[in-house]
């Protein structure tokens, strides 16, 4: 390959990826998305498990490393996925197979929202690995989107997004994750992190 006066970097590694299979695949597919990823210079991804069904059981995350084996031309990894009901096959899980445990703590597509303080806490005491979460504070967005409702009925504008999932929504959110991560020691990745105030959660080395 002639590369002259081009930039060589190496392959990237996508850690948050939406591939959309099992059934969703009129939007996207791991095949498709896979060959996409690749065109672009992402030669490792790791797929979410909020598909249609979601992974939550051993056997339809192994579905995904089925399809995955058979047609993605990339390196390919899966976030097992939590619900408040799936404690024992989270447990399970195999690390050495698995990218992380994927917790929604806050409600997105899939219907995946963890919000049972006990689940929370049992899952980052005993995760056999890496936890990563989406944080946003159900309750917070509730009141929020209560408060716009009023406001606006079913036409709430767009521009009001942001602001039903706040910034205090991003940030009581993290600040649990963080607090149950460092009570049980365990690994945790916080997924778009989109504050300033969230950062600071961590601790500077």
């Amino acid at each position: 390959v002639d590369c002259t006066g081009l930039w060589i970097i190496p392959g990237l590694i996508d850690d948050q990826v939406h591939f959309r299979e099992p059934g969703l695949t009129h939007k996207a597919s791991i095949a498709t998305e896979s060959r996409a990823a690749v065109a672009g210079g992402v030669t490792s991804f790791m797929e979410m498990p909020n598909t249609k069904p979601p992974a939550l059981t051993q056997e339809l995350l192994q579905d995904k490393y089925d399809i995955a084996a058979r047609v993605s031309p990339a390196n390919y990894s899966f976030y097992m996925g939590v619900s408040n009901d799936n404690y024992e096959e989270v447990m399970r899980t195999d690390p050495r197979r698995i990218c992380g445990i994927k917790i929604f703590m806050g409600s997105s597509t899939g219907n995946m929202l963890v919000d049972d303080m006990f689940t929370l806490e049992k899952v980052f005491a005993d995760a056999p690995c890496l936890i990563a979460t989406h944080c946003e504070d159900e309750g917070t967005i509730k009141r929020n989107l209560a408060s716009y409702q009023e406001r606006y009925g079913d036409d709430i504008p767009f521009e009001a997004h942001p602001l039903i999932r706040s910034r205090e929504a991003c940030y009581a959110s993290s600040h649990l994750a963080v607090e149950l991560a460092k009570k049980h020691d365990t690994r945790l990745h916080i997924l778009h992190i989109s504050t300033r105030e969230e950062l600071e959660l961590f601790d500077r080395h």
